[in-house]
C-alpha cells in the first residue's frame, strides 16, 4: 500500500527558488553593468564594484529580483 502524501507536504519538499536582487552601475552617467550579490544586500555589491572599480565614483540602482 503506497503511503499519501499532501499536497502541503509535497510542496515543501520541493527545492527552494533562490531570487536575486539586481542592480544596475553607474558611472560617469553610463551604465556600464548590472550587478548582485549571494546574500541580496546592497553593502555587498558596493564592495565588490569598489574593488573592480578602484577609485570610481559610481552609483546603483536597483531593477529587479531575478530567478
Amino acid at each position: 500500500m503506497q503511503k499519501s502524501t499532501s499536497v502541503n507536504d509535497f510542496i515543501g519538499s520541493l527545492p527552494k527558488i533562490r531570487k536575486r536582487k539586481i542592480w544596475n552601475v553607474t558611472i560617469d552617467g553610463k551604465v556600464v553593468q548590472g550587478v548582485s550579490a549571494d546574500d541580496n544586500r546592497e553593502e555587498t555589491a558596493r564592495a565588490y564594484i569598489a574593488s573592480k572599480y578602484p577609485g570610481q565614483d559610481f552609483t546603483l540602482k536597483f531593477v529587479e529580483w531575478r530567478i
